[in-house]
């Protein structure tokens, strides 16, 4: 797999210093216009369809570098890009290293790798509240929470071991270590249900995946990113796997990071949102993705969807017969809401019959 490189300044974006606070988004929508009768022969028709309330891309990273330096960045397309903080506990002790965000029902828990703190992130203020005293390992990367198991794993990326937090007071206990060649792990993420904990390495530059009953460690993929190039975290998201992965250019001395989505079948990584510049993105936490709307066909004779992925398209027709179609509003194969629309196709009327014309040279009749 080949990720792209960032182009530093092909986003340009207002920076506002604030506090953002959340609201209540409302219910997303489709709605695939009226049922149709159609003239007979006309085999050429449109579907024209709308929706409303589309989720909006919504995540953050931290930390940012020059300006926003030791700042989280909340990246929404409906607000740009927002920075808070910067990121501190009650105390004024500035966090500078947080190496990853992690969404845990409803509260996002962060990691420091300076102070070897848990900690609970207000995305509002910057403020972090720690949980319990500093853990005694140096240089703490990446979290992941197993929603079915309800376990929060980190990974130690000196002495390579995966542990399990304990969220409420920050003990860790030892799940594993991983062997010698993952020297630099960096990101780590669970896809609930499968008991397996995911974790990309820079050293090796691939993705792997750790069976957490086994403790046996399965090569996913290739990230193939450079040397100037980071994959530093991963999470699941809607079951899909996403990374931020950052970009240093030489020539300006900036750091800029990108989400990508990554077909782990395919093994194709696709940008995804903006370039956000000065961020050295060690963390990241997805709040929402926009839905994507499609077009199918529910039963009918075959029909040809020109543009399945726009709310208007030309639709044509094969035959007489009843075309029932559904627009969709969905998160990968995740249907959020449809709507159906019904098309009729009468057939063509019989030829009339034609008169006969009598036998041949007689005339008129009284």
């Amino acid at each position: 797999m080949q990720l792209p490189r960032i182009a530093t300044a092909s986003l340009s974006v207002a920076v506002l210093i604030a506090s953002i606070s959340p609201t209540l988004r409302a219910q997303v929508w489709v709605n695939a216009g009226q049922d149709l009768a159609l003239p007979a022969g006309h085999q050429l028709a449109r579907l024209a369809g709308s929706a409303g309330n589309l989720s909006p891309l919504d995540f953050w990273v931290a930390d940012g570098d020059g300006v926003t330096e030791n700042r989280l960045l909340q990246w929404n397309d409906l607000t740009g890009l927002t920075v808070v903080g910067p990121l501190q506990n009650s105390s004024g002790r500035v966090y500078g290293w947080p190496s990853d965000f992690e969404l845990v029902r409803g509260e996002v828990f962060g990691i420091e790798t300076f102070d070897r703190k848990l900690y609970k992130l207000d995305g509002a203020t910057g403020l972090c509240t720690d949980v319990g005293p500093a853990l005694s390992y140096t240089r703490l990367f990446g979290l992941a929470y197993d929603y079915a198991a309800d376990r929060l794993y980190a990974v130690d990326n000196k002495s390579r071991k995966i542990l399990e937090v304990d969220r409420s007071t920050a003990v860790a206990t030892v799940v594993t270590t991983l062997p010698s060649q993952f020297s630099d792990v960096r990101g780590l993420a669970c896809r609930s249900g499968e008991g397996k904990l995911w974790f990309c390495d820079d050293a090796t530059e691939t993705v792997q995946r750790l069976d957490l009953a086994t403790l046996a460690v399965e090569h996913m993929l290739d990230l193939n990113d450079g040397p100037d190039a980071k994959v530093d975290e991963l999470e699941f998201y809607e079951g899909q796997l996403f990374c931020v992965y950052r970009t240093y250019d030489v020539l300006t001395n900036v750091w800029s990071a990108q989400l990508a989505h990554i077909d782990v079948d395919d093994e194709v990584a696709t940008p995804y949102g903006p370039v956000i510049s000065d961020a050295s993105a060690h963390s990241m936490v997805i709040h929402s993705l926009p839905e994507t709307l499609l077009w199918v066909q529910v039963s009918g004779p075959p029909a040809t969807i020109a543009r399945p992925g726009d709310l208007d398209s030309p639709v044509t027709l094969s035959d007489a017969g009843q075309y029932v179609f559904e627009l969709r509003a969905q998160h990968f194969r995740r249907v959020v809401v449809s709507d159906r629309v019904t098309l009729r196709l009468p057939p063509q009327p019989a030829p009339p019959k034609q008169r006969g014309s009598g036998s041949p040279g007689a005339g008129p009749t009284k």
